[in-house]
């Protein structure tokens, strides 16, 4: 006899492999724009992740300002139809300049090395280059769908290309504010493996 407690008591329609954007209904779960809002959901619940360990306040304010950015870029992502350019945005000119002014002053602050480094020197300094990697792929998919369909906003691009840079530098920081004075180098000095 099954067990009434395990059985499912009801079918959902996601169960079928299909669900909703904001406009349009009943698409495929393996839609590209879905791959472009999961990879953005996983990148701003990575960055959680790095915000819950960093050791900088301006660290964790930083990224709880990104994820706020990323939230409201999958809310315009998940238009199929922008109204088009009077639409109103939030991912606009200020927020590129935000992240730039926060990786210049990084970089001032906390020079990064010449040459190619592997993350772990520190919990949070890792987290941040997984979120950066996350990023990286979010915005392989958005340049996808930009061939496919227009984007309702021409600074989705240029905004992930510049938030895994700055990634990159505020793992650096996290480093410094960890001790570490320099980063692990992905190549050894000669005579090592």
């Amino acid at each position: 006899m099954p067990d009434r407690e395990c059985a499912p008591t009801r079918r959902l329609r996601g169960d079928t492999g299909r669900t909703d954007l904001i406009d349009l209904r009943d698409l495929p779960k393996h839609d590209l724009r879905f791959e472009v809002l999961g990879t953005l959901d996983e990148a701003s619940s990575a960055l959680g992740v790095a915000r819950a360990t960093a050791a900088r306040p301006d660290t964790r304010e930083l990224i709880l300002a990104v994820q706020r950015d990323l939230c409201w870029m999958m809310a315009e992502l998940a238009v199929a139809r922008p109204s088009g350019p009077e639409a109103e945005s939030h991912i606009a000119a200020p927020q590129l300049h935000r992240l730039e002014q926060a990786y210049q002053q990084l970089t001032l602050a906390h020079p990064l090395s010449p040459s190619f480094t592997v993350p772990g020197d520190c919990l949070a300094g890792a987290l941040l280059h997984l979120a950066r990697s996350i990023v990286r792929r979010a915005e392989r998919h958005v340049t996808r769908l930009a061939f496919t369909a227009a984007l309702p906003n021409p600074h989705i691009l240029p905004y992930l290309n510049r938030l895994s840079t700055l990634l990159f530098a505020l793992a650096r920081a996290e480093e410094a504010a960890a001790g570490l004075e320099a980063q692990t180098l992905a190549h050894p000095a000669a005579g090592g493996l």
